[in-house]
């Protein structure tokens, strides 16, 4: 009597089936048209909401001297080079595979969060030559427990979340530290003028409790991460060096926009803009507006039309990026060698 495959060995069978045909001609096709279509598809998104905002009111504020769109650009694009700096510690990347993580970053802001992330899991796995072996025993994805953790090179999954977690945390601390600096430099007379007192209450509450939710992730993470303790360490440093430098970055290109505002007026809208970034409050754009307003006073005017222009030329650099990455790809591959042979999973 013939044995009825099982449901894991069905699915990895048809996987394979579908990995075989991808590497056939007419599946190369296939991806070349879906990348095409998901290309075109994100950039008339970006376009659109671009042309909500408006491209003449966008024109018309944003500063000509060439020391503000170096800061701009530089604030934008460290985030993918950060990531590729993290990932080449675990991986073979060649530099041109900065390309996927420019094309994570307008995943998960044009698309939805952490689509960037999923599409980086299916990318490396294929990139890395990783197939799953129904007849090996699971590995442990969520935690190490006391062990040294999964190879970061053999465990794409386990990697970027453990990379996702560890910017979380690198965020949540900038966040936490710099709020204390806002409420010190006279932050909360700001907010509450800015902000509806009972959603300004909900909101602390909500951020106290997404710092417990880090501490907790601290505390139990032998159960929450997975790769080696060196490696998370490795990810968090250059995390929170991208989320201070980032910070600096932007606040530095508002001075050289409104030179005539005081750079503690900067410093002070500036940690109180990663503050409301990170509180879950409905239309952060408009709070931030008002709390701009309130902040600045007789320059309100300005300081509104600077971030909204800010806001449009940010979605314009994801179409940047996103046309800068196709471009990378076709120059040669993104890996230091291409052929490897699969690994088990």
């Amino acid at each position: 009597m013939t044995e009825t495959p099982s449901l894991t060995r069905r699915v990895t069978d048809t996987a394979h089936a579908a990995r075989d045909w991808l590497d056939s001609p007419a599946g190369k096709r296939a991806q070349k048209w879906v990348s095409i279509g998901l290309s075109v598809a994100i950039l008339a998104i970006l376009a659109r909401s671009i042309s909500d905002i408006g491209w003449r009111q966008v024109v018309r504020v944003l500063p000509t001297t060439p020391l503000f769109w170096i800061l701009f650009g530089a604030a934008y694009f460290l985030q993918p080079l950060i990531d590729w700096i993290i990932f080449r510690r675990w991986w073979p990347m060649a530099w041109r595979a900065v390309s996927i993580f420019l094309q994570k970053r307008v995943m998960n802001e044009a698309l939805f969060s952490y689509a960037g992330d999923t599409y980086l899991i299916a990318w490396a796995a294929n990139k890395l030559g990783i197939e799953y072996d129904p007849e090996a025993p699971p590995k442990r994805l969520l935690g190490r427990g006391d062990g040294p953790g999964l190879d970061p090179q053999t465990s794409p999954f386990a990697a970027i979340k453990d990379v996702a977690i560890t910017s979380g945390l690198a965020g949540n601390l900038t966040t936490l530290v710099t709020l204390g600096l806002a409420l010190a430099m006279g932050g909360d007379r700001v907010l509450s003028e800015g902000v509806d007192p009972a959603v300004l209450r909900n909101s602390m509450i909500a951020f106290g409790a997404l710092i417990v939710l880090s501490a907790s992730i601290v505390l139990f993470r032998k159960q929450v991460m997975s790769i080696p303790v060196a490696d998370n360490m490795w990810s968090f440093w250059w995390h929170l060096f991208r989320v201070l430098t980032a910070h600096v970055l932007i606040v530095l290109s508002w001075v050289v926009a409104l030179p005539a505002i005081a750079f503690t007026t900067w410093f002070l809208l500036g940690a109180l803009r990663m503050v409301i970034g990170r509180l879950p409050l409905p239309n952060k754009e408009l709070v931030f507006a008002a709390v701009a307003v309130s902040l600045t006073g007789d320059a309100s005017v300005q300081v509104a039309a600077l971030m909204a222009a800010q806001g449009a030329l940010h979605l314009v650099f994801h179409g940047l990026a996103w046309v800068l990455a196709a471009a990378i790809e076709k120059s040669g591959p993104a890996m230091t060698s291409d052929a490897q042979a699969p690994r088990g999973v």
